[in-house]
């Protein structure tokens, strides 16, 4: 098969994969259905690469690119976060802001994607113009993670109880606190008391919980919401906690029910 063959072949595979709704495929498995070499296999990747038909996400993965997208080079994260998280050989669901803007955070349209996968660590993948960063987390309840429907599948996804917590507990991956309120003044909507207290009893950071419950509370007015923290927390041992952890205070009073010290002024962005 010369190489002008090769093309045309590999060619009418992709959009055969893309008429399935498939949007991704590995090295291996086009060597393997078309027999070939590793020099015919560089130099068809290549000319799918300069003909913007194909982008490489990872090494030996590589995302297919309908012509709608072939300006940006890439694909919502939706079209393909399954098949790589599978390819890596990791648990994953998709969290943070990028949950949050599934949820209905219309305001939320992050650059950067956030998908918390199970250790150890991943790089972060900067494809232009979105970048996609991997949290670390040893295990979570399946309980408070969905499966959403994308035009290429489903995706797992934080519950809105469990992306309100992960956006205190991740707050300085995304911004710090005030970006995490501003978030969670438009995700209050999706959020009910009873799916939020079980989400909570199984967060293992009580630090995380006394946060939430205060910016609930204090900042927020979301009194149901952050009863339903509270109700938690009375069945732990908690002490005081900076609200910044990354700011040192020299006030260590807490004038709230959730020992926390006030030790920034939380300002929401205008929505």
């Amino acid at each position: 098969m010369n190489n002008g063959n090769t093309y045309e072949y590999l060619s009418r595979y992709l959009d055969q994969l893309r008429s399935r709704g498939r949007y991704t495929f590995t090295g291996d498995e086009i060597i393997a259905e078309f027999n070939l070499s590793d020099e015919a296999y560089q130099k068809v990747i290549q000319r799918l690469t300069d003909k913007e038909r194909i982008s490489r996400l990872r090494q030996n993965f590589y995302l297919i690119i309908p012509p709608e997208y072939a300006s940006l080079q890439t694909l919502p994260l939706g079209y393909f976060i399954d098949d790589l998280m599978k390819f890596l050989e990791r648990d994953y669901y998709v969290g943070l802001l990028t949950a949050a803007m599934y949820h209905g955070a219309a305001h939320q349209q992050p650059q950067t994607q956030f998908v918390v996968s199970e250790p150890p660590y991943l790089r972060p993948i900067k494809n232009r113009p979105q970048s996609i960063v991997f949290c670390l987390k040893k295990g979570w309840n399946a309980d408070f993670v969905t499966q959403q429907k994308t035009d290429a599948g489903y995706i797992n996804i934080s519950s809105p109880a469990l992306t309100a917590l992960d956006l205190i507990f991740y707050s300085d991956r995304i911004g710090g606190i005030n970006r995490a309120t501003t978030v969670l003044a438009e995700l209050v909507f999706e959020l009910k008391p009873d799916p939020l207290a079980k989400a909570a009893e199984d967060f293992p950071q009580t630090t995380t919980l006394q946060r939430l419950g205060y910016l609930f509370d204090e900042v927020l007015q979301e009194t149901t919401l952050a009863d339903a923290i509270h109700s938690v927390l009375d069945n732990r041992k908690y002490y005081p906690a900076q609200l910044n952890p990354k700011t040192d205070s020299e006030n260590q009073k807490t004038p709230n029910r959730w020992k926390i010290i006030p030790n920034t002024n939380v300002e929401i962005d205008e929505l």
